[in-house]
């Protein structure tokens, strides 16, 4: 059997050109997706930079526990807390030792939930992966400020 990860980085390079990116999505498995250009990132960039500074405003206020949190519905779990708006339905996945983090999934359910970033949600056509490439393509990615 080949290695998925050898036939990731053997695939990648090839198919990278017409914006298809491979990977590695199970011990045998891999998964090769057409995901938003580069171009198509650099679009969305203005109201992406916004999206992340305003998760990464409402996360520290909600992690720290500021005055307006009681609109906000908890669920903490392990290192993480889901907050709803109750009024809104707003929702903010934050990890509460880190509140900066980047996680593409819980970014873009902010962005979808808030309805604020509508040129953000409209080029995630594939939700994670597409947010990991805009996070990618605009140097946000595994960063904390």
């Amino acid at each position: 059997m080949t290695d998925p990860f050898a036939a990731v980085a053997r695939l990648n390079p090839p198919l990278a050109g017409d914006g298809i990116h491979v990977f590695v999505s199970g011990a045998s498995t891999i998964t090769a997706m057409r995901l938003v250009s580069r171009e198509e990132a650099e679009g969305v960039r203005t109201e992406l930079d916004a999206l992340v500074a305003d998760f990464r405003r409402l996360a520290q206020r909600l992690a720290s526990d500021e005055p307006g949190a009681a609109v906000w519905h908890a669920d903490p779990h392990g290192e993480h807390c889901r907050y709803e708006n109750v009024v809104t339905g707003v929702v903010v996945e934050v990890n509460v030792e880190q509140p900066d983090a980047l996680d593409p999934y819980f970014l873009l359910e902010f962005a979808e939930t808030s309805g604020g970033y509508p040129g953000v949600s409209a080029a995630c056509i594939h939700g994670y992966h597409d947010m990991c490439r805009l996070l990618e393509v605009a140097g946000h990615w595994g960063l904390t400020p």
